[in-house]
This record gives structure tokens, sequence and C-alpha cells, in this order.
């Protein structure tokens, strides 16, 4: 049994944190929502984000962040990307010892520095990164992981030694970690998917047909991997879990926050009104102007991300954004 936190109670978090329990360690949860806390002690249920389901009962929730964290081994990040700064920033500094491991299972990059997540505890946590740090990645559904569906994702590490450490830490006989040392292509591949998720959804929206997706899907790995590989990630990664398979299921499934977003810009429906009325997060809006930017930072040839981008942040309806990529010029396939 080991003293593991979560930090972040949506419906992600309170997956890992059943994960967890159900592989037989000690799990305190923080969530900032009352709501969420008092649940998960009195029901074993998260009724905000995934109501409906029994989680673990040693599960225990609790609202003081440094509690949660004083007496932890192993602390599971599931904040939100663009929130992650401001609540981590808050603990007490002698909180984080360095016999400490941080997981972080959020996806996203974050907006105005561009950072990916590992570079934000870096900059937090100085040398974390090198020997206490790994990112997790895959395709996952909270909803399904929760429900006992055999699942499969990535756990990146600087230190393979670690990463396969962690591997058991989460192991179940329908939860598997596969272990990597990719940690930036691990996290690109989780963050860029929710931006190509959107655009499935758009033409999905605009009823474009199986087809179109599916080129949409191909191409959309083409751009991933472009900018994986100048920003110095590992080719192969991009065709694993964190990279094809958390793709294909994020532009496919109904349960994707990101596909939904898409799919209601397809249809028609102003971004205001459709993020106006979200209870979660759907991390690939804010992703799609950091990815934007970073493909003019590395020259990085990505139209399937500019046309999100036009589509959320300049309001460019979705069958124009189509239009100019249809009008391209010819490319061979490929990377």
């Amino acid at each position: 049994m080991i003293k593991t936190a979560v930090i972040g109670g949506g419906a992600w978090g309170t997956a890992l944190a059943h994960i967890l329990g159900e592989a037989g360690h000690n799990v305190e949860i923080w969530a900032r929502e009352t709501e969420v806390v008092e649940s998960i002690n009195s029901l074993s249920e998260n009724t905000l984000f995934l109501n409906g389901l029994k989680i673990n009962s040693s599960i225990h929730g609790n609202p003081c962040l440094n509690s949660v964290l004083q007496n932890a081994e192993i602390i599971v990040n599931t904040v939100p990307t663009q929130f992650i700064r401001s609540v981590w920033s808050s603990i007490t500094p002698t909180t984080i010892s360095d016999s400490k491991i941080i997981i972080n299972a959020s996806k996203g990059i974050e907006e105005g520095s561009l950072k990916l997540i590992s570079q934000i505890f870096e900059e937090l946590f100085p040398g974390i990164v090198d020997e206490n740090f790994a990112v997790l990645s895959g395709p996952s559904f909270a909803e399904e992981v929760v429900r006992g569906y055999p699942t499969s994702v990535s756990i990146a590490s600087m230190s393979s030694n670690l990463s396969e450490k962690l591997a058991k830490l989460f192991h179940l006989n329908y939860f598997r970690l596969y272990s990597s040392s990719d940690i930036i292509g691990v996290q690109l591949g989780g963050a860029l998917k929710n931006v190509m998720a959107i655009a499935a959804g758009a033409i999905d929206g605009m009823g474009l047909g199986l087809n179109t997706r599916a080129a949409m899907i191909t191409r959309g790995l083409s751009e991933i991997a472009r900018l994986g590989l100048e920003m110095g990630a590992s080719g192969p990664t991009f065709s694993g879990l964190s990279g094809l398979g958390d793709l294909i299921l994020t532009c496919t499934g109904n349960l994707s926050r990101n596909r939904q977003v898409g799919y209601r810009l397809g249809k028609g429906e102003p971004v205001k009104s459709i993020l106006s009325g979200m209870t979660q997060v759907a991390e690939g809006v804010a992703t799609s102007r950091s990815t934007f930017e970073l493909s003019k930072l590395y020259d990085t040839d990505m139209p399937i991300t500019g046309a999100v981008y036009s589509g959320i942040f300049q309001e460019e309806k979705a069958e124009n954004a189509l239009k100019d990529i249809l009008a391209r010029e010819l490319k061979h396939d490929g990377i």
C-alpha cells in the first residue's frame, strides 16, 4: 500500500483515484468543489462529474490541498492545464520534498508561455523532471475506466526505472500501462489530439461522411508528428497509445468533450454559446491557439490546426475553413 494523492476532482482525476484504490493503495483526492468532496466521502461517488458511477470506497476527498499533499508519496495531477500554475503555486514549498513523485495526467499546452506541462512543473520545482516526474496519457475515457472496461495507456519518464515502477503501481487486470522515455512525444500526442477531435467533430456536424473524417484523422496525425519531431519527440511515439490510439478515440468517441465542441461548431452554433454551457473543460480549445502559435514558432505546416484556430478564435465558418484546406497545393502522403 502506497500513500497517493490525486490533485483535481474532475472525471479523470476521480477515475485515476478509483484505479489506485482498486490496486490497494491509500488514496486521497483534492477537489475545489464541496459537492465533489462530500459525495465521494458519503456516497463513494462523484455526483458532479461521474454521477451514478460508484468508485472504490476507500478513497477520501479533502478540500485542503496542502493536507492532501503532506503525507503522499506519489502525487497525480489532473488539474486542467491552464490552471496548473495557479493551483501548484499555492502549495507550501516544503510540501514537495525530493522523495515525492509527481505524475501528470492532464493534457494540454499552457497559453502564452507555450510550455508543455513538464516544463511548467520544472519551473515550479526545479530538478524534478529528471528523476521524480512522469506523464500518463492514452486512449482513456474516465467513465469507461470506472466501469472497468479494458484500457491501456502510456507512462513516460526520463527514468526508465521510474516509468516501470509506476506501470506496476496502477496495474490491474483491466488497466495496463506501457512505459516510455519520450515525455515530449507522449505529452504532445495527448494535447494535440484534442485539437484534431474538434476538427473531426466539425466534419461530423457538417454531415460530410466517414471518408472525410478518416482523411482528417490521418492527416491530423501527420501534423502532430511533424510538430513533435521539431520539438524533439521520437517519431514512433505517435504510432502508439498516446498518439494514434488517443487520436482515434477522441476523434470518434461520443464521450469526447472536444469532439462535441467541434460537432456543434459544424452545426453552426457560435463558439461562445458552446463554451458557456459546458461544465467541464474542453482542453482542445485553448490548445488550438497554443498549437497554432507553436506551428509558427517552429515553422511547421499545420493546416488542420490553423482551421480549428480560425473557427474558434476568428469565428470562421467550418465549411469555409474546410474549403481553405482543400484548396491547398497538392502534397506527398506521409509526414
